[in-house]
């Protein structure tokens, strides 16, 4: 049976009211999103620099006989980290992060390994719980605008695990950000530390410095700072690939609203024209029927 055009009005204003609430979600995501961008960007130079930094000591020839750098022999405990966001309606943003985490998990015990769960962002403290998973620790409070204290608060209890020979490695489920159209879900090693890669230290250059205080000495002190600064900037790519996939759903959403008004209006022309189509006919019948 052909709706009414009276419901068809409903539809329309109710499909109208949501329109509004997704195309400001998407211009409050757009906004969030250009913030959380410069963030990630102003990281950059400062985590470039403490890269070079490591890079050059540690291409130097220096002895790297410390904890952070300790890689174990049998690695039996390993401690999975999952990044995801507070809220939902950022389409399969929590989903692919939850996913990837999980196989991360499997691979991990597949391997005879022992692990330990932890969480950043109620979306994947709240699956992983209703699908049975034992999560260790859950952070939920962390804000659309992380700081250096959201890092500090979540990566010191896990170097001090670390450290205490409690977990033999640590791996950070989080989503890369590559470009503002690349964010894919990406598993890092936080611990321990693989020196940076560079090419401080090639043909001997480095090894003429000489330290004060000693490169020991100084490692020891940038190594906590490159662990937290590596985690801010997962929080801070966390954040903005969030946005971007709240930006893109609203977005969708908004469109698929305009396009069923369109489609709505459509069919109440339709059916407006169908009712006044009627009505004449019964007028021509009725007037008819009276001439006879």
């Amino acid at each position: 049976m052909a709706e009414r055009p009276k419901e068809i009005r409903k539809r329309i204003k109710s499909v109208s009211s949501t329109k509004k609430i997704t195309k400001t979600m998407e211009l409050v995501a757009t906004s969030k999103m250009k913030r959380a961008q410069e963030r990630v960007q102003a990281a950059g130079p400062y985590t470039a620099k403490l890269d070079e930094i490591i890079s050059a000591i540690a291409g130097g020839g220096t002895s790297m006989n410390l904890p952070l750098l300790e890689k174990r022999e049998k690695v039996s405990r390993v401690l999975v980290l999952l990044l995801t966001a507070n809220r939902g309606l950022c389409g399969g943003f929590n989903a692919n992060l939850i996913r990837l985490c999980k196989n991360t998990v499997a691979e991990q015990k597949a391997q005879g390994r022992e692990v330990r769960l932890e969480v950043v962002g109620k979306k994947g403290n709240a699956t992983l719980k209703f699908q049975g998973y034992q999560i260790a620790r859950s952070i939920s409070d962390v804000t659309d605008k992380p700081s250096f204290e959201d890092a500090r608060r979540i990566v010191d209890p896990i170097v001090k695990l670390f450290v205490n020979r409690e977990i033999d490695e640590v791996l950070v489920v989080y989503p890369h950000w590559k470009s503002m159209g690349s964010q894919p879900p990406t598993v890092k090693k936080l611990l321990p530390i693989d020196p940076p890669a560079g090419t401080a230290g090639k043909g001997g250059v480095v090894s003429d410095f000489i330290f004060s205080p000693s490169a020991s000495d100084i490692l020891e002190d940038l190594l906590p700072r490159y662990v937290m600064q590596t985690m801010y900037t997962m929080l801070a790519m966390s954040t903005a690939g969030e946005q971007v996939a709240r930006r893109t759903a609203m977005k969708n959403a908004t469109d698929n609203a305009s396009e069923m008004i369109t489609y709505l209006t459509r069919t109440l022309n339709r059916a407006r024209q169908a009712m006044i189509t009627q009505e004449i006919a019964e007028i021509v019948g009725g007037a008819a029927a009276l001439q006879k």
